[in-house]
């Protein structure tokens, strides 16, 4: 196609006019207000010969809107942006244990760089659902790509545990192989964003394992207004409420003695199947926020010549996150 200008309107009409009385009724476009002719290159080889010379002619090149990427609320409040000018979590492995990842979105592409599935199936059915893990992923990683959203720590490895199926149900025996399977893998993060009521000698013992080997344990409380669940009730775990825009703790979130810090977790905008976003509200984003600032911070006393996780326990990572 030929985008064909004019500057006067006398010779814009009196070219369309020589074109639409050519011999083999040549068909154009034509848009008057900007004095323009659009005809394909085809078209053009016929009739170039009748345009006056002070046309110009050039090619209908394609044009992309500019894209814009949305820092989300809770990504300014936790002040995750400042500390991206010494790091954005580079070299740090976080292992999501939830409901699968979908890879292919834009804002995540290239960031899971490893996997296992304790479910089967797939991981996005069709009624779209199974975005919970996709959306947990976004707050902790989502790409600083000037599209979608930015996460905590755009650089970090992410690892996608699936433990849970599409509806957000998962066994106690897959969770466990999902945490002995980050120990092996040697993760520094786990987060978890369930809870169950119970304890399970099964379950603590595989977080008792997974801290000795210096991995940080991060679980959202609960989303029942009430006592924290477990695994974030466990002493190792970095139990995590929700907080609002103003600071409060929300209204849903689990809280009492146990709760080592709140973040933010209502109406968090994140990466969603179907390379969409979604606004979403639970302990479990901000469990998110907290597992990207934990790798931000390990990846900085990495960069400053620390052992990091060996010198970051789960008390002087409280200190730094609060």
């Amino acid at each position: 196609m030929k985008v064909i200008s004019f500057s006067r309107r006398r010779a814009f009409q009196k070219t369309a006019e020589r074109l639409g009385k050519e011999g083999e009724a040549v068909q154009f476009g034509r848009c008057d207000s900007v004095l323009c002719l659009f005809v394909s290159a085809e078209q053009y080889e016929r009739c170039h010969h009748l345009l006056p010379a002070t046309a110009q002619v050039e090619e209908n090149i394609c044009v992309r809107v500019h894209s814009h990427q949305v820092i989300p609320w809770g990504i300014k409040k936790i002040g995750a942006p400042k500390l991206w000018k010494e790091t954005m979590g580079k070299g740090v492995k976080v292992a999501v244990i939830d409901t699968g990842i979908v890879r292919t979105h834009p804002d995540l592409r290239g960031r899971v760089r490893g996997s296992a599935d304790f479910v089967g199936g797939n991981i996005v059915d069709r009624r779209g659902n199974g975005g919970h893990g996709t959306h947990i992923a976004g707050t902790i990683a989502a790409l600083d790509n000037q599209i979608g959203v930015v996460g905590v720590a755009p650089q970090v490895s992410l690892y996608d545990v699936r433990a849970f199926d599409s509806d957000g149900v998962g066994e106690l025996a897959a969770i466990v192989k999902g945490i002995d399977w980050a120990i092996t893998n040697k993760m520094d993060i786990i987060n978890m964003s369930f809870g169950m009521v119970g304890d399970s000698p099964a379950l603590h013992a595989a977080i008792k394992r997974a801290s000795a080997a210096g991995i940080f344990l991060v679980a959202s409380a609960g989303n029942n207004g009430g006592e924290i669940e477990f695994p974030a009730r466990y002493p190792e775990v970095i139990a995590v409420g929700a907080s609002t825009k103003q600071g409060e703790l929300a209204a849903f979130s689990a809280r009492g003695h146990g709760l080592d810090v709140i973040a933010p977790g209502v109406s968090i905008l994140s990466t969603w199947p179907r390379k969409t976003y979604k606004k979403l509200s639970g302990t479990s984003m901000a469990a998110a926020h907290i597992s990207g600032l934990v790798a931000l911070q390990l990846a900085e006393s990495r960069k400053k010549g620390r052992k990091g996780k060996r010198l970051l326990n789960k008390q002087a990572c409280l200190r730094l996150i609060r």
